[in-house]
Order: C-alpha cells, then structure tokens, then sequence
C-alpha cells in the first residue's frame, strides 16, 4: 500500500513562519547581516536567509545557535507572538515587587516586564531627602537612563557626578558601581530604565 502523504499542520506552518520573521527582526534590530550572523552563529548564510523567508524548517540545534548569536533563546524567540491578545499583562501594586536601599529611604519597584529582563529592566524610584541608592555594577556594557519626575537628584559614577531636576534625563555606563541621592529637600520621584549590554551594543 502507497504511504499517505502527510497533510500539512496549518499551526506547524504558522510557527516556521514567526520564527523566520523573528529572527529577521533580532538580526536587524542588532544591524546584522546575513554574513555577521552567520559567522557568529555558525549557520550558513543561505541556511539563514531560507529560515527567514519561511523556506526551510530549522532544527533546534540550528535555533539554538541562532538564538545565542542574537542575544536571546530558543524558548523566548519561539515565544514570540503578534497575534495575540493586545493586552500582556496587568498588574496589580501589589503584585509588583518593592525594594527598599540599604538607608531605608529609597524605594524600588520593579515594574519592568520579566519576560524583558535580560534586555531591559525598568523601575520606579523614590528617594526622601538625603537618601542614597548604592548600585554593583550590571553587565558590561549596560546603561542607566534616570529621568527626573521631580525633585533634585546627583547620580555619581566612579569620580564623576552629574545632577539633574524635573524633566531631565541622565543617561551613564552602569556596569561599574554608581549612586544615585536626592540632594534636594524634599521627596524625588524619577523612571530608571537600565539597559543591558545586548541591546546597547551597537550604540557605542
């Protein structure tokens, strides 16, 4: 008896078709062509470009090295879906963790997205007058950006130190150790987006 061919899966054709268009997003998104990402993945250039226009479906070892050679995962850019829901996700205050420095007069929330985490992470900062948040240093290549909802604050990294007040924004290297204090008299409120080395990497 002849063998059935196979139907196609309409849900497996979907994926092969995201996966391409997500990988050609991250190269471009990185200013990669073709040639660097294949050089740095390992994968023939042709290989790729099939991959991208949904000619061929990769195997997982060759998502593996693609995945690595962007900066992020097999799992995250399977992930990835524009065609769900436009909502994410919703949360609640208190659901969104909260940290305090060790003077206990600056507080941290960590509204920034978990999923994002490994590129960007995102906070909302408070400080009382005189208080002080004391920060290691991220992963090389990381930068800060601090921008002042109000008060007086001075971000200090290594001998340099900057202020800034209401409506300004401070960007610096973060991945040496950095302070940041409300030299002002009264409370400040500022966003602090950190952002790390595999989105910045090219800005430099």
């Amino acid at each position: 008896m002849a063998r059935q061919k196979r139907q196609p899966c309409a849900q497996a054709e979907a994926l092969s078709e995201k996966l391409g268009q997500t990988i050609h997003r991250l190269r471009m998104a990185d200013q990669m062509s073709l040639g660097d990402l294949s050089e740095a993945s390992g994968v023939a250039k042709s290989m790729i470009s099939q991959i991208e226009k949904n000619e061929t479906n990769p195997t997982l070892a060759t998502l593996s090295r693609l995945s690595q050679a962007l900066g992020t995962s097999v799992e995250a850019i399977v992930a990835q879906d524009n065609d769900g829901p436009a909502l994410v996700e919703k949360a609640d205050v208190k659901d969104i963790p909260l940290l305090y420095s060790e003077d206990g007069m600056c507080e941290l929330r960590i509204i920034g997205s978990i999923d994002t985490v490994q590129f960007v992470q995102w906070y909302d900062f408070k400080a009382q007058p005189k208080g002080k948040l004391i920060s290691s240093p991220h992963p090389a290549g990381s930068v800060e950006n601090l921008s002042i909802l109000s008060g007086h604050l001075r971000v200090t990294v290594g001998d340099e130190s900057w202020e800034a007040v209401q409506g300004q924004t401070l960007r610096y290297k973060a991945d040496r150790p950095h302070k940041i204090e409300n030299i002002g008299n009264s409370p400040a409120h500022a966003t602090m987006v950190n952002i790390l080395a595999h989105a910045v990497r090219n800005l430099g």
